[in-house]
């Protein structure tokens, strides 16, 4: 028998993402579904554009150290 998780919270989630070579700020570009209990899997190819009006920078993130963030209404926060 399988007995799935109840969901977590929308504020409790935790995303993957890098900081923007340009701004450092964070750029978030999936959910992390396992909850920080393994290492994620890198796409073969990861090329991202910072959302941030002023910065907008895009490069290729393929080489970059993943992080977790989590999102808060201010800002994002990043936890190891």
């Amino acid at each position: 028998m399988h007995i799935s998780r109840w969901p977590k919270p929308a504020n409790d989630l935790q995303y993957l993402g890098v900081r923007c070579r340009k701004c450092r700020k964070p750029i978030l570009f999936a959910i992390d579904r396992n909850g920080g209990e393994a290492s994620p899997t890198m796409p073969r190819k990861l090329v991202l554009t910072c959302f941030q009006a002023e910065c907008g920078h895009q490069a290729d993130y393929t080489d970059a150290k993943l992080s977790r963030f989590r999102k808060n209404h201010n800002a994002s926060q990043e936890t190891k």
